[in-house]
């Protein structure tokens, strides 16, 4: 791993221990198409201990599921944070019908740009979010794709 990239990702990992700082998040980096994304899955009630959920994403979804808050950062292959990228998620669950896309919506933590969305789960997992990203002058998406265990699911 490069110094830019392990210093990226120890960023990346302070936003999220800023988020959520009594819990372990998971947290990952892919690289497609000259883009580096991390992603964090914080579950939502820690989330809105620091920040009004409502505030920063409209509604909180209450179907009665876990709610929880996937959390993008998008980077350039030089390392410069991507601000102005139009990012999307589908959450995939096992015996679940998918529902449509939902936008992430963009957010400023601690002086970062980032993007983020809450998801309404039924299940403790595997989930798997297909991500849409689409960059400024570009025709088409960037799509990755992301694997992730509830935050809530009991270690066994």
């Amino acid at each position: 791993m490069s110094s830019i990239h392990a210093r990226l990702m120890g960023l990346f990992a302070m936003v999220l221990l800023a988020l959520a700082p009594s819990i372990a998040s998971a947290q990952q980096r892919l690289q497609r198409d000259g883009v580096v994304l991390y992603w964090g899955l914080v579950p939502a009630a820690v989330v809105s201990q620091k920040h009004a959920l409502e505030d920063m994403h409209g509604i909180v979804p209450k179907d009665g599921g876990q709610n929880h808050h996937l959390v993008v950062a998008l980077f350039d292959a030089n390392g410069k944070r991507i601000e102005d990228a139009v990012v999307r998620a589908q959450l995939h669950e096992t015996a679940i019908v998918d529902a449509p896309p939902k936008y992430l919506t963009p957010m400023v933590i601690d002086g970062h740009a980032s993007y983020g969305q809450l998801f309404s789960t039924a299940t403790a997992g595997p989930y798997r979010f297909r991500v849409f990203v689409r960059l400024t002058g570009r025709t088409s998406d960037i799509e990755f794709a992301i694997s992730a265990w509830s935050p809530h699911r009991e270690a066994k």
